[in-house]
């Protein structure tokens, strides 16, 4: 009997699954906050583990650390927000991400769910490999995480994430005419740390 392979594209799929099947749990159950509105601001740090899987002779397979910043606005269970990674020499990602949001209290402790969807940029390379002239890439991401987080303050929360997600990147039109502009589909892991800001009403 022929043992499948599971590239890993079908693993992330597998854990935006799981992912998103315990944040429409999280809705059904007490919410940590009540807040109808909230906005939050953060910092976090982590290791970033892409893997590009279509469209280049020679896959992404390199993790890096990242430093970044993300913002963002809760309505109800609706969120959305816009993130910043830096991962060094020059390359970096870029998202804005619309979807939904779950929390379940657990004492001092909240765990945090949530998935969505939207665009997505990186420069440098950060995604598909950074070799020498790698353009700069746009496209579209289906994005699902994790978090726990500790209340520090009334309105601070430290927090350990895991964030994982499946891009497709294109190219601008004069990288696909000198050839290095193909659509380059794969995945990525996000690993962090956190400190959040958040205010809500």
């Amino acid at each position: 009997m022929k043992t499948p392979t599971f590239t890993p594209a079908i693993k992330i799929r597998a854990i935006i699954a799981i992912i998103a099947g315990a944040a429409v749990f999280a809705l059904m159950v007490r919410p940590a906050r009540a807040d109808i509105v909230a906005g939050y601001v953060q910092g976090h740090g982590g290791l970033s583990n892409p893997q590009a899987d279509s469209g280049m002779a020679s896959p992404a397979r390199s993790a890096s650390g990242g430093l970044g910043l993300q913002a963002g606005l809760r309505l109800l269970i609706f969120e959305a927000y816009a993130d910043h990674t830096t991962l060094g020499s020059g390359a970096s990602t870029s998202r804005g991400i619309a979807g939904l949001r779950g929390a379940i209290g657990l004492g001092g402790w909240r765990l945090m769910l949530r998935g969505g969807g939207g665009v997505i940029a990186e420069q440098g390379g950060a995604l598909t490999g950074r070799l020498d002239g790698s353009p700069d890439r746009t496209g579209v991401v289906a994005r699902a995480g994790v978090a726990l987080e500790k209340k520090l303050a009334p309105t601070l929360f430290g927090g350990i994430g895991l964030d994982a997600e499946v891009f497709s990147l294109f190219a601008a039109e004069d990288a696909v005419s000198a050839g290095t502009g193909a659509r380059i589909s794969g995945s990525n892991v996000f690993v962090s740390l956190h400190l959040k800001f958040e205010v809500g009403i």
